[in-house]
């Protein structure tokens, strides 16, 4: 399990297809689609053939970088997203090999991710020691198996279960509660007793 870096975002609108699809992106939604791509001359060829006025070193890094999106990550691989219009990273884990499909401009060479969690900005690059002004579009993070531990733990079955039933059985006592006190204020005209009540139900719902 590897863990990488993906600055590819694009509007607000590309960033909520990131949520709604369960995606990642790349970008570069210009070029055709990449499935038949072997090797990083083959992309290299294609920017160029598609921009070439684009100087050779830049091209390569690019390249590179779109190569690995389609290739290298792996499913079961991690990956952290940073946001534009927000200051928080979108963390998944990558479900899904490399496609074609538009869904919008901007989104159309794509991975399937499972989206675990989000961070802020200051706190990711703290706990990864990452700097997200760097110019890469995807890079490696390197991170011990520990922290890939606290990004993937879930919860077993069993105990989201006993934790639902839990709150369904508070819920059940708050419903009954409530319903008493409502029909001691519906059966009292006494105006301590009803800020009395008041005063009870008030709690019971601050509380909760």
């Amino acid at each position: 399990m590897r863990f990488w870096l993906l600055k590819a975002a694009g509007t607000l609108e590309d960033e909520e297809l990131f949520l709604e699809y369960s995606v990642i992106t790349i970008g570069w939604a210009e070029l055709s689609d990449l499935s038949s791509i072997r090797n990083e001359a083959q992309v290299k060829r294609i920017m160029l053939e598609k921009y070439p006025g684009m100087q050779d070193e830049r091209s390569s890094a690019w390249a590179g970088e779109i190569y690995s999106f389609i290739t290298k990550i792996k499913k079961g691989d991690l990956v952290a997203v940073p946001l534009k219009t927000r200051n928080e990273m979108l963390i998944g884990k990558v479900i899904g090999e490399y496609e074609y499909r538009q869904i919008s401009d901007f989104v159309r060479h794509i991975r399937s991710v499972s989206w675990l969690k989000t961070l802020l900005k200051e706190d990711f690059e703290e706990e990864y020691d990452v700097d997200l002004s760097s110019p890469e579009t995807l890079s490696l993070i390197e991170a011990g198996s520990e922290k890939f531990s606290d990004i993937t733990k879930i919860k077993s079955l069993g105990v989201l279960l006993e934790e639902l039933n839990f709150t369904l059985d508070e819920l059940g006592s708050l419903k009954e509660r409530l319903l008493e006190l409502t029909y001691r204020l519906a059966e009292t005209e006494e105006i301590s007793e009803v800020r009395e009540i008041a005063a009870e139900m008030e709690k019971i719902l601050t509380e909760k």
